[in-house]
């Protein structure tokens, strides 16, 4: 991702202001995308992204906002939250991104903005409106690559959290929910600022001196933190809410462990469902699984991308000038494995995915399968959750079937893009993985078909970040409502990249959204209709033309014989006189026929 910011700065001048819509391309420059997926420009790079989101509540469950009387203020120390019934039981979408070209000093600024949507409890209907507003937070000289959003079970503050890797620094906000005024009848409150409204800092933390935090990832079971740095360490920490005398709020980070044996940058970070457990991938080639509590290492899984049914690449051979020549030529060395993504694929902690490629070439999906489970880890003279024995953090202990904590069998290995990954994101039923690949490709891929089930061509450079849907997409989040002006499609995923653009991306195939009868849209013709259009409009126009000027002369001529009168006595006198007089002159009268001289 630095790499990435670097070449950022040669495309911070783009400043886009619109929404990209049309049939798909694959052409280089601005991409076109079929709707309902559609891709929105912005005006920095983007490095990380999150998604929170909880459903709105089924009709005739009260939100209980109309009774509330406490408001929401910008400031720590004179925020007043709602009562817990006014916000507990919302639907709320929460978006937020990170990124920037360089420093303030540069002109392109870093920042973390967060659009916010949430059910509109002042219309008195849940569900059925939704309010929304953007919030734009500044990370002054240094850049934001990773973040979180969650909300605590048993939220009384009526906030969203945010938790954001700076630099060295972990930055935690709260996020109002409402502003002032919208829990008393929806209305906006004319002095609140739209557009530039400023979430609240509850605390911050330093990871350590040059550890560079790049991935953060949170569980609500016990209140913990997970933050990946780029030297490889795991930094995990509990956090404590505080309110003091003044009604001031605060998150205090008390930090519990460091979790070490990468050797290179942290790329992913996955809580166990029971939050015991912390698995973490990184650009050694390998995952790992430590305990969130004492730091042990449990197991390693060493990944692989080559085709699991052809042969094995070669060793490089042990060249014995190797250690004594500077010539590159000469120092063969294996291919970089980066894995990019690790989860785990069911609410048991049974079934762990990871998603690895090289700098060139396919990227391989592997499911591992935990034969031990995770609560059953123990061993004498250790910890719950340790190594057997008292052992120490030796990957030759710990490997996968070498009797190690926890016995972890590869069970499977597809290559699921044939070219390399740069982002991942698994939804939250395990079903569908977003894999956002290094030529700007973002696929729909389903894990239990091991197919791709749409792929969009929607970014320039590499994707940087990706963020699947919170929810299952039969559940409407606030602002896919039918009613609502971008409503009606449920997106699956999120894509971001450092050519100013954020993806949206799903698989219907139109929007739910009905267009009214009465609408003013007229229906483009066929190629048949157009067809004979053309080829009897002149015709057509030539008839209506005779037929005008036959009707002048009938009642120019026969004027006396087609009156109603005159119809009524003698109608053969009016058919004589249409046509012989106007129609069809007789072969007698003068000027029809005569021989010439």
């Amino acid at each position: 991702k630095f790499e990435t910011a670097k070449a950022a700065k040669l495309v911070n001048n783009q400043t886009l202001h619109h929404t990209t819509h049309g049939p798909c391309s694959t052409k280089m420059g601005k991409p076109t995308i079929r709707p309902p997926s559609r891709v929105d420009s912005l005006s920095f790079p983007v490095f990380g992204i999150t998604w929170f989101g909880t459903p709105s509540p089924p009709p005739g469950m009260s939100s209980g906002p109309s009774s509330a009387t406490n408001h929401l203020h910008t400031n720590a120390s004179n925020y007043s939250a709602p009562s817990p019934s006014a916000a507990q039981n919302i639907g709320i979408s929460l978006i937020a991104y990170c990124g920037g070209g360089g420093s303030a000093k540069t002109g392109v600024g870093n920042k973390l903005i967060v659009d916010i949507t949430a059910d509109d409890c002042g219309s008195g209907a849940s569900g059925s409106s939704s309010v929304s507003r953007q919030i734009e937070i500044s990370t002054g000289e240094a850049l934001c690559f990773g973040i979180h959003a969650f909300r605590p079970p048993r939220d009384e503050w009526g906030m969203v959290r945010l938790v954001a890797a700076v630099g060295d620094e972990v930055l935690i906000y709260g996020i109002p929910i409402f502003r002032e005024g919208e829990l008393q009848g929806g209305d906006l409150d004319a002095d609140v600022d739209f557009r530039k409204e400023e979430a609240i800092l509850l605390g911050k933390t330093n990871v350590g001196q040059g550890y560079g935090a790049g991935v953060v990832t949170y569980t609500s079971l016990n209140q913990t933190v997970a933050v990946g740095c780029e030297n490889g360490i795991v930094v995990v920490y509990h956090l404590k809410e505080e309110q003091g005398m003044d009604g001031t709020r605060t998150i205090n980070f008390q930090k519990i462990i460091e979790c070490q044996g990468h050797t290179k940058a942290i790329c992913s970070l996955s809580f166990h469902p029971q939050g015991r457990h912390i698995l973490s991938s990184a650009k050694d080639g390998t995952a790992r699984v430590f305990c969130a509590e004492t730091g042990s290492p449990l197991a390693v899984m060493e990944c692989e991308v080559h085709d699991p049914n052809g042969p094995s690449p070669p060793k490089p051979a042990n060249n014995a000038n190797a250690t004594t020549t500077k010539d590159p030529r000469m120092m063969k060395r294996p291919p970089q494995i980066l894995v990019r993504g690790c989860s785990y694929g069911d609410l048991e902690g049974r079934t762990i995915y990871t998603v690895a490629s090289g700098k060139r070439g396919a990227a391989y999906l592997t499911k591992w399968k935990v034969l031990v489970p995770l609560n059953a880890a123990s061993g004498a003279g250790g910890t719950a959750g340790g190594p057997p024995n008292g052992g120490g953090p030796n990957d030759d202990n710990i490997k996968s079937g070498s009797g190690g904590a926890l016995n972890i069998r590869n069970e499977y290995r597809v290559q699921c893009s044939p070219v390399p990954i740069s982002a991942v994101s698994l939804s939250s039923d395990f079903r569908i993985f977003a894999l956002g690949s290094v030529e700007g490709t973002i696929s729909l891929y389903d894990v239990q078909s091991q197919k791709v089930l749409k792929q969009f061509q929607g970014h320039d450079l590499p994707v940087t970040c990706m963020a699947s849907r919170p929810v299952d997409s039969i559940l409407p989040l606030p602002g896919e409502e039918v009613e609502a002006i971008d409503g009606g499609v449920s997106f699956d995923a999120l894509s971001a990249s450092a050519d100013n653009r954020l993806g949206r991306w799903t698989l219907q195939k139109k929007s739910r959204k009905v267009v009214p009868k009465s609408s003013s849209r007229r229906r483009n013709p066929s190629a048949i209709e157009s067809f004979l259009w053309n080829i009897f409009r002149i015709p057509l126009l030539l008839t209506i033309v005779i037929a005008a000027v036959a009707v002048r002369d009938v009642f120019n001529i026969c004027g006396e014989e087609v009156n109603f009168s005159a119809l009524m006595m003698d109608m053969n006198a009016a058919t004589k006189c249409v046509y012989r007089e106007v129609l069809w002159a007789d072969e007698t009268r003068t000027g029809v026929d005569f021989v010439p001289e």
